[in-house]
């Protein structure tokens, strides 16, 4: 009986610690989302860049409903009307590529919130 109580004992101690070897920092806890140091140059142009934004959001973008993303004054224009990260639909609206993730988007909003300075 002892040595089937070691058994037992022994199975739950490398279960638990099995369980825990694979857990993944981001996964539990979430991501951090640094929005204190974001420029126009090295974070909102490039983002807007990779993610396919200026495929329908650079000039003229007739396909973009007439919002150009492709400058900074474009997008300063933008946050002077409300009209940029306003509410509207997350984008791009196909599946493929992904919509933005909600830390880029943070950043987006932290950049107008600062004034969306040319920096």
């Amino acid at each position: 009986m002892a040595k089937l109580l070691l058994v037992f004992f022994g199975l739950g101690v490398t279960t638990l610690f099995a369980g825990c070897y694979y857990d993944v920092e981001q996964e539990l806890y979430g991501a951090s989302c640094d929005t204190n140091a974001v420029t126009y140059s090295g974070t909102v142009a490039p983002m807007l860049q990779a993610n396919g934004c200026l495929g329908c959001h650079a000039a003229p973008a007739t396909a973009g409903n007439n919002i150009i993303l492709d400058n900074q004054s474009s997008i300063a224009n933008l946050v002077q009307q409300n009209r940029f990260i306003s509410g509207a639909d997350r984008m791009p609206p196909s599946p493929s590529p992904p919509a933005l993730s909600d830390c880029n988007m943070d950043k987006l909003r932290a950049w107008a919130n600062a004034g969306a300075p040319n920096n």
